[in-house]
């Protein structure tokens, strides 16, 4: 996978499967990117920066802003390193605040 189309994949999702959470991307350099999540019925805005690493495959690496997650096996994580396509899982099912996704094996219980 190139960089150009890593970075198609992940700008391409402007909210999350229910449409709660809205997505929008600013270039901050070249493969690095600040994403503002706002949730639509509580109006809360976070911040998420992420940029693109080239390994093996093309990974993604991410920064919270004033908030963290919390996976089934780890707790308090407010940085992270993800394929291109766990990443787009994440945004399009995961970031949930306070209720469960119709996929409650990629809920994230978001602490802040």
């Amino acid at each position: 996978m190139t960089f150009s189309k890593a970075k198609a994949i992940l700008t391409s999702i402007e909210s999350n499967l229910d449409g709660r959470m809205k997505y929008t991307y600013d270039l901050i350099k070249p493969d690095s990117y600040s994403l503002k999540m706002q949730d639509s019925i509580s109006g809360v805005i976070r911040y998420l920066d992420f940029k693109l690493k080239k390994t093996k495959d093309i990974e993604v690496e991410f920064t919270c802003h004033g908030f963290s997650f919390n996976f089934p096996l780890i707790k308090n994580v407010s940085s992270f390193t993800f394929n291109v396509n766990d990443f787009s899982l994440l945004l399009t099912y995961g970031i949930k605040v306070d209720e469960n996704s119709s996929n409650p094996e990629l809920d994230l219980d978001v602490e802040f």
